[in-house]
């Protein structure tokens, strides 16, 4: 289908509850280009569109740290804005994705290196391309998987088939985590966001899974890009946990006013049950990672939509 224009694009990314984070980001960037599309001229100041758009994108993924902290890297300590300036910084930050892609790869890597078991047995919760490809790019570990299934859409059943060539790998359904809990070595979970206290917000079940893991001593670590820090937390927003539709989880009529039926697709882990976090900037405890990050990202631009009250 043709994309007729920017709010049909805006559609596209609010609806997607399919895609990883980078796949959003990229549906975000096609958002800017075409507004970008728009302007004849270079050097004209579009500062009031793109401040305009910036706040769009927020309220399509309101929640989602990456999209955030993709748009403040385009926009940061800019008095002027244009067509120029921003698609300079497009082409940077493809780049800049790039070495934190491969840094990651270098420290995961490491990481592997002090965990001499073979095979290691790793249980991992919903679907993150992150994991998959670092796991994948290093098959000489011999990794045995443990997939949960990732009520409601099942995303763990998508894990199974594609590492499943690979190496050994068992589907369970998520409430049979503990059936399995001692046979694992380690839990690796992906992340949605990093809050300011360094919980993490993942896929719904990562919670239990994190406490499941501390009562046996197995390490649960993070596996994300920095981007995942969030700056509405930061700046002590609150972040929102919506409600998804109930007939993902029951496609009945509901007869009895007293049935309640909830459907959520995240839960949040606080940093105590969190082992460690494995991203670019390195294999770093909470508090460590917390540190570093905020002086990596581009933080104060922020500031601009809590001061006008956009946020």
């Amino acid at each position: 289908m043709q994309i007729q224009n920017i709010q049909d694009l805006l559609r596209e990314l609010r609806e997607d509850n399919t895609s990883g984070a980078n796949e959003l980001i990229d549906k975000a960037l096609e958002i800017i280009r075409f507004q970008l599309s728009l302007t004849d001229d270079p050097r004209k100041d579009i500062k009031e569109e793109m401040m305009i758009l910036s706040k769009q994108i927020f309220d399509a993924r309101s929640s989602m740290a990456p999209l955030i902290n993709t748009i403040g890297f385009l926009i940061h300590n800019l008095e002027l804005i244009n067509k120029a300036i921003i698609e300079e910084r497009l082409n940077q930050f493809l780049v800049d994705r790039e070495k934190r892609k491969e840094s990651l790869e270098v420290y995961f890597h490491a990481f592997l290196g002090e965990h001499k078991r073979v095979p290691l047995k790793v249980m991992l919760i919903s679907y993150s391309s992150t994991i998959i490809n670092l796991l994948l790019k290093n098959k000489e570990f011999n990794f045995e998987i443990y997939v949960l299934e990732s009520r409601p859409l099942l995303e763990g059943q998508r894990v199974a088939e594609t590492l499943s060539p690979h190496f050994k790998t068992h589907l369970i359904i998520d409430a049979a985590m503990g059936t399995s809990i001692d046979e694992i070595d380690l839990v690796l979970v992906g992340v949605d966001n990093i809050l300011k206290d360094g919980s993490i917000i993942n896929k719904i079940g990562t919670f239990p899974l994190a406490l499941l893991a501390n009562t046996r001593k197995i390490d649960v670590y993070a596996v994300c890009d920095s981007y995942k820090y969030n700056l509405k937390s930061h700046y002590e927003r609150s972040i929102l946990i919506l409600e998804k539709s109930i007939k993902e989880v029951y496609n009945k009529e509901i007869k009895n006013k007293f049935l309640e039926v909830h459907n959520y697709y995240f839960d949040i882990t606080p940093p105590e049950y969190i082992s460690g976090i494995i991203s670019d900037l390195g294999v770093l405890s909470i508090q460590k990672f917390l540190e570093k990050v905020k002086k990596s990202l581009p933080i104060e631009w922020f500031k601009y939509f809590i001061i006008n009250k956009e946020i």
